[in-house]
């Protein structure tokens, strides 16, 4: 006697559906879960997780009042643990600094990044309300930061505008061109081309945990300062030039920038970036777009800095100063950048301290908070 193939079908059915109602069962708890136990090892009172949000214009932006493992956004979605200070204080400096993850300084807690460093630097020498506004953010190029800049400048009003960028532009171009965009174009155009298909771009990125912990679970259970975030502008050890084309394209939007912060009365200062000096001259093919780009704001009357100072100046061991990308500062690479940029771009407001090569035998550079 045949079973009744009804019957059969309804078991199937019902099999099929309590499989998926459980996995996303599982699926909301594990994130659940996972939300949880990251509030409570790094959360912070008044902020949500996940430091991206969803941007019509470049895909994603930081978010407002967020954090993850390390850091954490004010209420513009800076990388800085205070709110931007409002009305702006009178005689209290705003600087606003743009770049990619060597600026937002990805493997480093929110008061060791570069800006900050130099924040705290600037209040204890002068005005306790001075603000450095961290706009760094992961594999951005310069065309990201000066979209973002077109929101910020008008609306805040910086005093100053440090611009630290270069090390991201051929891995913008390669993900332009993923997405069918022509930088060549762009150019002709006098139009800034930047990728929207980065990591944080994906919905699933921005807010799954459980995703976020099968990519890098391992970081994200050991100590903070190993939990180092997804990045498509990882460095690429080349050798050989800059690509001429991607070069054309960052001083043209180089420019374009100075000519935004210029226009809106702020003063733009250029720091160029510094790195290892590897053999295979793979770091030196990165830092060209920074230091060309040093050349044309030199032609433009800007007060440039270069950091690379900072890093022949150090009696050390170089590596000392860098993560292991070479270009990236560790905790003591980015305190001396911040009293480089100190002394060099605000000597009223140093108290004293006289940056120079000798000064790094001093107790002030050892001595990190």
């Amino acid at each position: 006697m045949q079973g009744n193939p009804f019957s059969l079908r309804k078991r199937i059915v019902f099999w099929l559906v309590f499989l998926g109602v459980s996995t996303v069962v599982l699926i909301i708890a594990a994130e659940g879960a996972g939300r949880f136990i990251i509030y409570l090892r790094y959360g912070v009172p008044g902020k949500t997780y996940g430091l991206w949000k969803y941007d019509p214009e470049l895909g994603a932006i930081h978010a407002s009042e967020a954090y993850n493992l390390l850091a954490e956004t004010d209420n513009y979605g800076f990388r800085n643990r205070d709110d931007v200070i409002e009305p702006k204080p009178k005689n209290a400096l705003r600087i606003i600094a743009y770049g990619g993850s060597t600026t937002f300084c990805y493997n480093l807690a929110n008061d060791e990044a570069w800006p900050i460093q130099l924040q705290a630097l600037l209040r204890l020498s002068e005005n306790p309300k001075d603000q450095v506004l961290n706009a760094g953010a992961i594999a951005w190029s310069i065309a990201h930061e000066i979209t973002r800049a077109k929101r910020d400048i008008p609306l805040l009003h910086p005093d100053y505008v440090i611009l630290y960028s270069g090390v991201n532009e051929e891995v913008n171009a390669a993900l332009v061109k993923l997405e069918g965009k022509d930088l060549s174009l762009g150019i002709a155009q006098g139009r800034p081309v930047f990728a929207t298909n980065l990591d944080q771009a994906s919905w699933l990125m921005r807010n799954s945990v459980s995703l976020r912990f099968l990519q890098y679970g391992e970081a994200m259970l050991s100590s903070r300062s190993a939990a180092k975030p997804s990045e498509p502008a990882e460095i690429q050890f080349e050798r050989g030039d800059a690509d001429p084309v991607v070069m054309r394209h960052f001083l043209m939007v180089l420019g374009q920038f100075i000519d935004l912060i210029e226009s809106n009365r702020a003063t733009p200062i250029y720091v160029t970036m510094g790195g290892l000096r590897n053999p295979d001259g793979g770091i030196r093919r990165l830092l060209q777009y920074s230091r060309h780009g040093a050349e044309l704001a030199r032609e433009r009357g800007l007060l440039v800095l270069d950091s690379q100072e900072v890093v022949d100046a150090y009696p050390g061991d170089k590596r000392e100063l860098f993560a292991e990308t070479g270009v990236h500062w560790t905790k003591l690479g980015a305190k001396l950048l911040a009293q480089f940029i100190q002394a060099k771009a605000f000597p009223a407001r140093t108290s004293g301290l006289n940056w120079r090569p000798e000064s790094l035998h001093s107790s002030i550079v050892y001595h990190v908070q």
